[in-house]
């Protein structure tokens, strides 16, 4: 399964395109703002680094919903076979407000976790030389 490109940002600049699980960006020592951005611009997550000499620095992004995209993904995927195939009363009653109840949960909480969408963990790893 492909994943989603995720779009960079060091101290505000775009700096590039993730979509492998692992990246090298080549930075000087100091303090700097990141940010990791879904395809869906609303979606991001920031945390500040510290870069240090002497030592490899690596910086983790994690999606934090990917239980919430799976399901998500199922019920649209249901929603898509509903045009097909037609329940019998009263399931069919029954199974438009369960998803239209999870479609506006899901929304809802998507927009009040926006700005955290990712976990983000930086690593320090002595270099011995």
């Amino acid at each position: 399964m492909a994943k989603l490109p995720n779009r960079i940002f060091i101290n505000g600049r775009f700096v590039g395109i993730m979509q492998q699980k692992k990246v090298s960006i080549m930075i000087p020592e100091g303090t700097y703002n990141i940010m990791i951005q879904s395809p869906i611009p609303l979606l991001y997550a920031t945390d500040q680094i510290e870069i240090q000499k002497g030592v490899e620095n690596v910086v983790a992004f994690k999606n934090r919903e990917r239980i919430w995209d799976i399901l998500f993904t199922i019920d649209l995927v249901l929603w898509i076979a509903g045009f097909f195939v037609t329940l019998p009363e009263p399931w069919d009653l029954i199974y438009e407000i369960s998803t239209d109840t999870f479609l506006a949960l899901w929304l809802i909480y998507e927009f009040c976790i926006r700005k955290k969408y990712y976990k983000i963990r930086q690593l320090s790893i002595i270099i011995d030389n």
